[in-house]
């Protein structure tokens, strides 16, 4: 678990520092040439610098343990933050790039060509290196987290949207690189602000797309996601196979955090194991003797919920042991 967090704040953190070096740049550069698109790649740029400074107070956030407010932890806190990092790549991003870009291709009559031509490709060049560099980094503590599952399913599925939030960021920013200067250069190619100015159109739509994506996966781990289904089917047939259990009744998981399950079980022992044959013997002789019968069945009774519940805890352990992500169990015996 502390791996986790540690690689996501690898990740967000050398995300902002290098979005924010592009931050200042790209807004130097739109206000030395006038291109629509470098502004909605400052905007795009301050977007991603914001937000994932909010994914690094997520992460800082997440770390509270348990406690009476918060008895499972505060895990998810992580999931919230991501979800208002989304909602600010949707309005800041989406929203303004879009917003300035549509109203420059509107007004394109009184649009200039941008200045200094050859300033702001250089800039964005070195964008897309620096942006592809964090973007290896995201992808590669991905890769390690990946295991056999696809790409898409850890993006989908997975418990821990921060580094993805960070990849997706990053991949956007890339595709926005590629497409600022695509438009600067047909720009320049026509001699007509257009392409520029649908450029800066596109890339707000890049973000609005990754935005929602965003808010979906974080949506979904906020309000109690399980795990995936061939997990909890492992989970189900371990349990099934334990030899004092008879069969499992029911079993619901839900998803606290990075790493952290909570699992719900009604499961059904086996009485004749967990059964004291030869002590259930002795308590009859003892009746038959003329013991008094009430005593000798308290005992009998308190016995066997001592029995039943240090199975339960010895059950526990070896799900604990067999999955370690299950931090939380709660066995109800039918």
């Amino acid at each position: 678990m502390k791996q986790a967090k540690d690689d996501s704040i690898v990740v967000v953190l050398s995300a902002i520092c290098g979005n924010l070096l592009l931050t200042i740049a790209k807004l130097f550069g739109w206000l030395i040439s006038g291109s629509p698109s470098m502004l909605a790649e400052a905007i795009h740029s301050f977007a991603d610098t914001a937000n994932q400074g909010l994914l690094y107070i997520g992460i800082q956030h997440s770390r509270g343990g348990p406690s009476r407010e918060f008895p499972w932890g505060q895990s998810a806190s992580r999931y919230l933050w991501n979800l208002i990092s989304a909602v600010g790549i949707f309005f800041i991003g989406f929203g303004v790039t879009t917003y300035h870009g549509v109203g420059s291709l509107f007004k394109f009559h009184e649009t200039l060509l941008p200045k200094l031509y050859w300033l702001p490709i250089t800039i964005l060049t070195l964008s897309f290196f620096v942006e592809g560099y964090v973007l290896l980094i995201a992808y590669k503590k991905i890769k390690k987290k990946q295991g056999r599952r696809s790409l898409k399913n850890i993006i989908l599925s997975g418990d821990d949207p921060t580094i993805v939030a960070v990849l997706l960021e990053d991949s956007i920013a890339v595709l926005g690189v590629i497409t600022a200067l695509a438009g600067l250069w047909l720009s320049h190619l026509y001699q007509s602000p257009v392409p520029d100015a649908i450029a800066s159109i596109v890339i707000g739509i890049l973000l609005g797309i990754m935005a929602v994506l965003l808010a979906f996966v974080n949506g979904r781990l906020l309000i109690g996601m399980a795990v995936s289904e061939t997990k909890e089917n492992d989970i189900r047939h371990y349990i099934e196979v334990y030899p004092s259990v008879e069969k499992v009744i029911s079993l619901k998981t839900q998803i606290l955090g990075p790493n952290q399950v909570k699992l719900t079980a009604e499961i059904e022992f086996h009485g004749g194991i967990m059964f004291d044959r030869k002590q259930v013997e002795s308590d009859a002789d003892l009746i038959r003797q003329g013991e008094e019968p009430l005593p000798i069945l308290v005992d009998t009774i308190e016995r066997t919920v001592r029995v039943v519940g240090n199975e339960i805890n010895r059950l526990e352990r070896a799900i604990r042991e067999q999955f370690p992500e299950i931090t939380s169990i709660s066995l109800e015996v039918y």
